[in-house]
């Protein structure tokens, strides 16, 4: 099972609720999952930076949890991604209503696990999340890993919502 040593949580902020895996002790450390969601590999990199002393968050944002890797997943996700509301305000240079629901767990992270703040690491697409996390207080290190926006400009974002390609290097 890829999510076996986590512990599931719902966390609710302004009206939508989550699903958020938990592992380890320590710092908190939110580990926003990539495209297509939180596959094994994901799980994976979760449990290493468990294992190294850290309290890790990681919500379900979309995707199956624990599902294999695969083009047909990633391209379906990809696809579902670039129209849903969170990522179509990037477009439009908004602030995204995810950001707000990440900000509000990176809080609750920052509560439970005490200490001068949280690290956000946001993977390719989600990047740009635990970029925007940056001007909570409760943040103390925001990583980005991979990021692929924001984008220089629309057509950049239209082409890589419809590329053929199942990574995120756009």
């Amino acid at each position: 099972m890829p999510l076996t040593g986590f512990s599931p949580f719902s966390f609710e902020e302004d009206g939508a609720t989550r699903t958020v895996y938990t592992r380890g002790t320590g710092p908190g450390v939110v580990v926003i999952h990539e495209i297509p969601g939180i596959t094994p590999p994901v799980a994976r990199f979760a449990r290493r930076v468990a294992d190294a002393g850290f309290r890790v968050y990681v919500p379900h944002l979309f995707g199956t949890p624990g599902k294999p890797l695969s083009l047909p997943y990633v391209l379906s996700q990809m696809a579902r991604a670039c129209v849903s509301r969170e990522f179509a305000v990037l477009a439009r240079r908004e602030s995204s209503p995810i950001t707000h629901w990440l900000r509000a767990l990176c809080r609750r992270a920052h509560a439970e696990c005490g200490g001068p703040g949280v690290g956000a690491l946001g993977m390719c697409l989600t990047g740009n999340f635990a970029l925007a996390l940056m001007v909570d207080p409760s943040v103390m290190a925001p990583v980005l890993s991979q990021p692929s926006l924001p984008s220089a400009s629309r057509p950049r974002i239209a082409r890589a919502c419809t590329s053929r390609t199942p990574t995120c290097r756009w």
